[in-house]
């Protein structure tokens, strides 16, 4: 019978599968076997340093794992744990509201549980605040398109404006983070560099809040992820256009970018240092990979990593080309292998925490095979949030919104059977199943207004018990 065997990208490896060829012959490296099972995670690392791809033996994988593309369960299993973990008293929070000058860290002399200083609790009710934050988001795209097309055309930037259209966002973010990122996620095909700066800063504030920053740095944090990437406007356009796959001298002329934005704001004369600090380093790496200085570890400010941080899952998210983009659960997983290579592990991790491994916005596929969109995190298990159906089983339009607080569901079933637990199995791409921005603001209003045509109340759970009984 011949052997069965599956091409596998060393990202996609999974603990229990046999890896039967490389894609260089076995004398190459220091492997005694010419075959193995993947046992450990140091398995995979391994492989990802040697190969590129693998063959997978179907008959012989000892655990039936069908791949699609999607996230490493085995390491999946950590991150997801990593995400429910209870917030600790961190290191990070302390440091982050100490003074710009002091914004570095220091393993050897700054690890420390420390008391949180600031702890913000929802204020709104999602559904109060996304009407808001959609006008709000509106809104502050303009100011985003207008910052680039001034610095385009050499005008002088609306400072005032955009110091309003940072507090605005900072103001929503703390009062429900959700409203403005599930919209962040909604627009994330736009991805004009105005429209990058607009989503990042939201991402950073919501990180920020997350820590207990101080208001004042949430603010620094906006602006200066606002203005971040204006020195981009000065840059060919054939560059802008192939920006994630630059190399050599265009990746060089790229990196200019940084300098270009701290030479515009120059001429002004007006940004205040915490926010130069954080746009001068914010693509430095904690590994000394990053630009123009190649700083690292305790020399990149606090701020400016956070702010890289939350770029780099921006830009991994919301490719130029959107077929290269990862779903939110690969980035999840993208990010904690950069721990300490990349960016700071207690960093990584606590924004793993922060966003969870499914972020409001993220289209899922549930147990029952209903697709739906996430739609607001719930504070004590972040992998049962409340989510809006928007595919039946049959992956048909539905023809009535509900929204579902799997929570809650969980909480009420009890030790029912798995098979009736609500739970997410899968995630896509906004725009998979030809689901579009219009559909679900649209579908959200009506779950939410009482349209008794086309809505209905959040899940009846006394409802579902019968059902289930019977």
């Amino acid at each position: 019978m011949a052997v069965k065997t599956e091409k596998v990208l060393t990202h996609n490896l999974a603990i229990g599968m046999y890896v039967s060829a490389l894609d260089r012959p076995w004398l190459e490296t220091d492997y005694l076997l010419e075959g193995f099972y993947i046992e450990t995670i140091k398995d995979i690392e391994k492989l990802e340093r040697l190969c590129q791809f693998v063959y997978i033996d179907i008959e012989l994988t000892r655990e039936k794992i069908k791949y699609n593309g999607h996230a490493d369960p085995s390491l999946l299993s950590k991150i997801k744990s990593i995400a429910n973990t209870e917030i600790t008293f961190s290191t990070i929070r302390t440091i982050a509201n100490t003074d710009i000058k002091d914004l570095t860290f220091s393993r050897k002399s700054k690890r420390q549980n420390i008391r949180k200083d600031n702890e913000y609790r929802k204020s709104t009710t999602f559904t109060t605040e996304f009407r808001t934050a959609n006008q709000l988001y509106k809104e502050i795209t303009v100011t985003a398109s207008d910052l680039f097309a001034n610095a385009q055309t050499g005008r002088v930037i609306d400072m005032p404006t955009v110091k309003r259209t940072a507090t605005a966002v900072v103001d929503s973010v703390v009062r429900n983070p959700d409203a403005l990122l599930w919209l962040t996620r909604l627009h994330e095909k736009d991805t004009h560099s105005h429209n990058r700066s607009l989503r990042t800063s939201i991402w950073a504030i919501a990180f920020a809040r997350h820590l207990g920053l101080e208001k004042e740095k949430m603010n620094n944090l906006s602006i200066a992820l606002l203005l971040c990437n204006i020195g981009k406007a000065k840059l060919p356009r054939e560059l802008l256009e192939k920006e994630d796959e630059l190399e050599g001298e265009d990746l060089r002329e790229y990196q200019k970018h940084v300098d270009l934005t701290l030479d515009a704001l120059k001429i002004m004369g007006r940004t205040p240092q915490a926010i130069i600090t954080i746009i001068r380093a914010h693509c430095e790496r904690f590994d000394g990979s990053g630009y123009p200085m190649g700083l690292m570890e305790q020399e990149i400010p606090f701020l400016a990593q956070l702010a890289g941080l939350v770029t780099y899952y921006e830009e991994i998210t919301n490719r130029r080309k959107q077929e290269n983009s990862m779903d939110p659960t690969r980035a999840v997983e993208h990010l904690y292998r950069l721990r300490d290579k990349k960016f700071m592990a207690e960093l990584v991790e606590e924004f793993i925490r922060s966003i969870g491994i499914y972020p409001v916005g993220s289209i899922v596929e549930l147990n029952s095979k209903e697709i739906a969109i996430i739609v607001e995190q719930h504070s004590r298990n972040q992998l049962l949030p409340q989510v809006l159906i928007l595919r039946d089983i049959n992956r048909k339009p539905v023809t009535t919104y509900k929204v579902l607080d799997l929570y809650a569901i969980n909480e009420a079933v009890g030790e029912a059977s798995e098979k009736i637990r609500p739970k997410i199995i899968n995630t896509y791409s906004l725009g998979t199943f030809g689901i579009d921005v219009e559909e679900v603001t649209e579908g959200l209003k009506r779950a939410t207004t009482g349209d008794k045509k086309m809505a209905e109340k959040p899940w009846d759970i006394k409802g579902l018990l019968k059902k289930m009984v019977s």
